[in-house]
């Protein structure tokens, strides 16, 4: 049995434009995803397999055996290219093994030529601290590759020797190593031949199986194997150089120059692995949508792994997180022309999710601003609020706010969370308001939100504006967002404050929004006694707060983009 080291990694992607969020769980076993033994040694084995190949089965797919007790070696020599290394051990070398077949332990070194490296053939990588990037890769097609590959790699024989150990047990003195992709084939293998020890007997069963075997191996071999040698190659790669006790830094760039010069490819064959992933990945999805194999769902998300690291390895190379997500989507005009997956629908990150619901959701509540803010705009603004930090909060809690009222199962057992999310965007609204201030002032926020709200007219140089923000920082108005006297209306002091005489439709209402934001976070920060209210989705306090956080922000961040178009002039 192989234990592994697994370790949650928080994998970004350091570029100039968004960087999408990603945890990705890492284990020490994809270090071999290029050389997965099978213990072909292993003469009395329960499973189809042993080894690292069967433990990556097992996890993946939950493949332990197969009909009739077909053995994976058997198939292996049996056909042509359904391995990627098989080697022929000194059978010295096993009787030398005193405890075979334990792993570790009573083994006795030998100074023989012949058989000094074959100890080598159950490889244990450990974690390395290099500043070579040749260090990372397989030891089989580096250092090993003289002594140990290159010595003992053999065609695969006709049938395959059988030796007995000293110790009474049988053994096989070979080994068989397959990538992981080899697993793909042996699932489908398996899904083809559903049952079919229940329906065919032994004989015509296997002869079945196995023709089906080497009608997808071929196919695979001929069709996909350079694209998911290169996924192996790189995700093997990646997963050492992250799990690495490793002083050097790399570059995301560096490290792709290197691997695709070593397997001799470009980005256009990344660029064509892309789709031939997402082809695959939309027959998997037909596959199980259109009957009862679920079995499929194992492997979509195997397959999902595969293509989010080919997605970073683009993104290595040079291409922007937006340009790989629009590359693979649909035209408007070709949608059900498509024969493969659109890749934003696979690796389906949150970050796209808040933008489309941003888009969606804010016309519905901003009506009163398309006279001042067309709607074609708020993809603009989006993307000018996305470059503050404090806005993710802000988006999160508009997206999960969505999330859970648009709930339509009939029975949630689970709390509202309605006066949650208000609260973090009421709060999270005045600290993106202290950011586009800071930026576009080039001074530090000051600790008071009316000294921002004061300030804002100096560089917003509009006079409609101006008037709403000094009204709006006036002594007594602001005193009026206070709660002091905890009034049932929250907003009922609107109605006492000072505002412009001849004021527009426009200020009016933006100091109503304004005022409406500063006095739902006022009562955010001291107060809960209307928390019942807030909670309950349907009430129209609930959508007051977030229409009034939503419309401020929109308007300061409407007038801070024309701030800054203005003085690109």
């Amino acid at each position: 049995m192989d234990f592994y080291l697994r370790m949650e990694a928080i994998i970004h992607l350091t570029r100039d434009d968004v960087c999408m969020l990603r945890k990705i769980t890492l284990i020490e076993s994809d270090y071999y995803l290029s050389y997965l033994n099978i213990n072909a040694h292993n003469y009395s084995s329960s499973n189809f397999c042993d080894g690292k190949f069967l433990s990556f089965m097992k996890e993946n797919f939950n493949i332990t055996k197969l009909p009739y007790g077909i053995k994976l070696v058997d198939l292996i020599i049996s056909g042509a290219k359904t391995d990627e290394l098989f080697v022929k051990l000194p059978v010295e070398y096993f009787n030398k093994w005193k405890n075979y077949p334990v792993l570790g332990f009573n083994e006795e070194d030998s100074n023989s030529e012949t058989t000094s490296n074959a100890k080598f053939f159950n490889l244990k990588m450990l974690p390395i601290e290099s500043s070579n990037l040749n260090d990372f890769l397989h030891p089989y097609d580096t250092v090993l590759k003289t002594p140990f590959l290159n010595r003992y790699k053999s065609e695969h024989p006709f049938a395959l020797e059988v030796k007995e150990h000293a110790n009474g047990r049988k053994f096989r003195p070979y080994e068989s190593y397959l990538a992981y992709w080899r697993s793909y084939v042996i699932f489908e293998t398996v899904q083809n031949c559903k049952f079919i020890d229940r329906y065919l007997d032994s004989e015509r069963g296997i002869a079945f199986f196995k023709k089906t075997f080497f009608c997808l191996n071929e196919f695979w071999v001929k069709n996909y194997s350079d694209t998911f040698n290169r996924i192996a190659l790189y995700k093997s790669f990646m997963t050492r150089i992250r799990l690495a006790n490793n002083t050097e830094c790399f570059t995301g760039g560096e490290i792709s120059e290197f691997i695709l010069s070593h397997c001799k490819s470009s980005i256009l064959d990344l660029q064509s692995d892309m789709t031939l992933l997402l082809k695959i990945h939309s027959t998997w999805k037909r596959k199980y949508n259109t009957s009862t194999i679920t079995s499929y769902v194992q492997a979509i998300e195997l397959l999902k792994k595969d293509i989010y690291y080919l997605f970073e390895w683009l993104c290595y190379t040079g291409m922007s997180e937006t340009e790989v997500i629009e590359k693979w989507s649909y035209s408007e005009n070709d949608r059900e022309m498509r024969e493969w997956s659109e890749l934003k629908g696979v690796l389906d990150f949150e970050e796209l999710k808040f933008s489309s619901s941003f888009i969606k959701y804010v016309p519905h509540y901003s009506k009163s601003l398309e006279h001042q803010i067309p709607s074609c705009r708020y993809t603009q603004i989006y993307d000018y609020l996305k470059s503050f930090g404090s806005f993710s909060p802000w988006i999160r809690g508009f997206y999960d706010l969505h999330k859970s009222i648009n709930n339509k199962t009939h029975i949630q057992l689970i709390q509202s969370r309605v006066i949650d999310n208000l609260l973090l965007i009421s709060i999270r609204t005045e600290i993106v308001i202290r950011e586009i201030f800071s930026s576009i002032s080039n001074e530090p926020s000051p600790d008071d939100l009316r000294t921002i709200f004061l300030g804002l007219p100096k560089f917003i140089q509009d006079d409609i504006s101006a008037s709403v923000f000094n009204r709006i920082s006036d002594n007594a108005n602001w005193k009026l967002t206070k709660l002091n006297e905890r009034s049932e209306d929250i907003f009922s002091k609107l109605s006492s404050c000072n505002t412009g005489k001849n004021w527009s439709n426009e200020q009016k209402y933006f100091f109503e929004q304004i005022f409406k934001f500063i006095t739902s976070r006022n009562y955010f920060a001291h107060h809960y006694y209307k928390d019942e209210e807030l909670n309950d989705q349907v009430n129209s306090l609930a959508r007051d707060v977030l229409v009034s956080c939503l419309n401020s922000l929109l308007y300061i961040s409407a007038l801070a983009t024309q701030v800054i178009a203005w003085r690109k002039k």
